[in-house]
């Protein structure tokens, strides 16, 4: 079967947590594309905040089966602000460690880098629309023209984070 004209899309979008880690894939490999930085940091960033979108929101509606919070969950599919939802996964994950009672946190390390991820993607695009646009509603430009952006930094602290969320699920999974 070739790839390129017989993706099996069905399989690939299975769940949000496989699309998110697609999403992380087409970033890394656009990373290292070797293409001009300032033709892929954009829809790089684009691609890391799907990714980081759909797996919190994913590990929410997991840790909601334990942790029973209302935190975000009525409105979920229809937020996009990184920083909300963050703040909801963090509400659903406290209470899952406490029902489980786990007191160490191991986990702080990668806490503290998906929290600067985080707020590295927000600064630039907080309401999913900087990477994708030029302008906000408003005719206002969403990012300025001499803003400048390390990508390298930001795929450094990918690596821990997506590691930590894509094992949500089994760590507390009975």
């Amino acid at each position: 079967m070739n790839s390129r004209t017989e993706s099996l899309i069905g399989q690939a979008s299975s769940s949000d947590l496989r699309i998110a880690l697609h999403y992380e894939d087409a970033a890394k490999i656009l990373y290292a594309s070797g293409g001009y930085q300032d033709g892929i940091t954009l829809p790089a960033l684009f691609l890391i905040r799907q990714f980081l979108e759909l797996i919190l929101k994913y590990n929410i509606k997991k840790l909601n089966e334990i942790s029973s919070c209302t935190d975000l969950m009525t409105k979920l599919t229809k937020e996009h602000d990184l920083e909300i939802i963050h703040n909801a996964f963090l509400t659903h994950y406290k209470s899952v460690k406490t029902i489980n009672n786990i007191k160490k946190e191991p986990e702080k390390k990668s806490l503290d880098t998906l929290k600067l991820l985080i707020s590295k993607i927000s600064k630039l695009d907080s309401s999913s629309q900087g990477f994708r646009y030029s302008e906000n509603i408003d005719g206002e430009k969403i990012i300025g023209c001499e803003e400048t952006y390390n990508l390298q930094e930001t795929f450094d602290l990918l690596e821990d984070a997506s590691n930590f969320l894509a094992a949500i699920e089994d760590t507390f999974s009975s």
